[in-house]
């Protein structure tokens, strides 16, 4: 994976009243964090981290620098406003490209057409893994083809073709996306009953209404 020079300055004001101003001028407060440095508040124009997050992902390794010294980090979390859907504040994690790391990666579904237009339904349990390996070899996503996939048929995480320089954390048999056929209208309108006619009371015929006679 190529590393990402990213922009970022050091924050010089804490405090909420802070961070609301700098959100309103177009800015993300941010922290950088990790082995042998001191946490430091950045921030970061919102558009830009925008754009970096839509093209390269969250384990991408962004180049940054801080008071004169190239740090290699990756996004270890973002803050997001759930009601504006408008990222509040971003942490950075210091890495070193020699020392493994844990992280959850994507997973990308291709390939369903075909079977959503036969009226098959796709149904994906997990949406991420979570892997372990040198940040470098940590991919944006981990992509799955469903096109050969049959009804009945579904996918582990043991199946998956994941980079041999990578460990994974999840057990392999989890499962990722299973194929199932539509569920008729009929289906809802007629549910099979499968209980017994003598388990049904009748009405008129029990211990009250013979003792009320």
């Amino acid at each position: 994976m190529n590393n990402i020079s990213m922009d970022v300055q050091v924050r010089n004001t804490v405090g909420n009243g802070s961070a609301n101003r700098l959100r309103n001028s177009g800015y993300i407060p941010g922290v950088v964090y990790g082995k042998d440095m001191e946490a430091t508040p950045i921030q970061i124009e919102s558009s830009v981290l925008s754009q970096y997050l839509r093209h390269y992902g969250k384990n991408t390794i962004y180049n940054i620098t801080l008071n004169n010294e190239n740090i290699q980090t990756v996004i270890q979390d973002i803050q997001v406003d759930p009601l504006k859907n408008e990222y509040v504040h971003v942490d950075l994690h210091r890495v070193s490209l020699n020392e493994a790391r844990e992280a959850q990666v994507p997973i990308k579904i291709v390939g369903k057409s075909r079977q959503e237009r036969s009226g098959s339904v796709f149904s994906q349990q997990l949406n991420h893994i979570t892997v372990k390996g040198l940040p470098q070899d940590i991919p944006e996503y981990i992509q799955v083809n469903v096109s050969d996939m049959k009804i009945g048929d579904s996918l582990k995480i043991g199946d998956l073709l994941i980079p041999g320089n990578l460990e994974v954390i999840n057990n392999p048999n989890e499962v990722v996306i299973s194929l199932t056929p539509a569920k008729s209208v009929t289906d809802d309108l007629n549910p099979k009953d499968d209980t017994p006619a003598d388990a049904v009371p009748v009405i008129g015929d029990d211990e009250r209404e013979t003792n009320a006679t």
